[in-house]
């Protein structure tokens, strides 16, 4: 098993008397088989892998030790290194305590097998791309439903094990047939689309933001101790309230309802879904622009 970095003196291909630098991308993993099948993640820094629920990669597998194995990044290369786990990490088959990568490396930790994937690849635009089509809905920006599905899944099972803070927030965009109606189908889609980017920019590092179906939108919310996930919830609404939506020079007054859950001990996400959906029902009841949480 190789322990020194990959060559760096490669043939240059002729690129007719082009003088443009390559694009510099990232080094990347990119996950072939197991749960994650699909999920592509950066290089750019140190990756953890495990199953502790704070690893950069976290693994609910049995075979997969809590600290099992990082990913180092420097000036020569990308090297992956065993934490002392308990049933090995695996580059191409053969076991190792630590090594640099090769284009093209596979590497087992557990059931999950990562392929690894050098920087400025033309491949590793190609996995972007599948996966920002297989994972995100193309008009909001924000994840899809089946991406929120597993999600959803994977942050109660981790709090679960963590006995850590959980809660949902589904909200929808008050009138949006009125809307539609009213301004046109084009103006609908681009209300869609503000209101995801407004979701987006306004997200917290680790939280999870997808379109749930139609103008529904749902947000994991993870951390937050009651009563910050319904304070949370409320100061998205206030910002879509008070952002001026404006298409073909006609104004468009929006507003969301909204409907916070917070996950306790023996839920599963199917009853999170039920009971934060019960509480946007209700908000539009009370008239519609309002958090329920409670």
């Amino acid at each position: 098993m190789r322990t020194t970095a990959p060559s760096l003196n490669k043939t240059v291909p002729d690129t007719g008397g082009s003088t443009a630098a390559p694009v510099d991308r990232s080094a990347c993993l990119v996950v072939i088989k197991g749960d994650l099948v699909g999920r592509k993640f950066d290089l750019d820094k140190e990756l953890s892998v495990g199953r502790d629920a704070n690893a950069g990669v976290c693994l609910d597998d049995g075979l997969v030790s809590r600290n099992h194995a990082r990913f180092v990044p420097d000036s020569a290369g990308v090297r992956v290194e065993d934490l002392l786990s308990t049933n090995g990490t695996f580059v191409n088959e053969e076991q190792t305590k630590g090594c640099y990568l090769d284009d093209g490396d596979q590497i087992t930790i557990g059931r999950t097998i990562f392929k690894f994937i050098s920087r400025n690849n033309i491949e590793a635009a190609f996995h972007e791309h599948v996966y920002s089509l297989t994972h995100f809905d193309s008009l909001t920006g924000v994840h899809n439903r089946p991406s929120f599905d597993s999600a959803l899944a994977n942050s109660v099972a981790k709090a679960a094990r963590a006995q850590s803070q959980l809660a949902l927030f589904l909200f929808d965009i008050d009138h949006f047939k009125r809307c539609n109606d009213t301004y046109g189908h084009r103006a609908g889609d681009y209300v869609l689309s503000q209101v995801g980017r407004l979701v987006g920019e306004h997200m917290r590092a680790g939280d999870f933001a997808a379109r749930y179906g139609g103008e529904e939108f749902a947000l994991i919310l993870r951390g937050l101790v009651p009563p910050a996930p319904t304070r949370f919830a409320d100061h998205i609404r206030n910002l879509v309230e008070v952002q001026r939506f404006e298409f073909e020079g006609k104004h468009i007054p929006v507003t969301i309802s909204g409907g916070v859950a917070e996950w306790e001990p023996g839920m599963v996400g199917a009853q999170l879904v039920e009971l934060a959906d019960q509480r946007l029902y209700r908000a539009k009841q009370a008239g519609r622009n309002c958090i329920i949480a409670c």
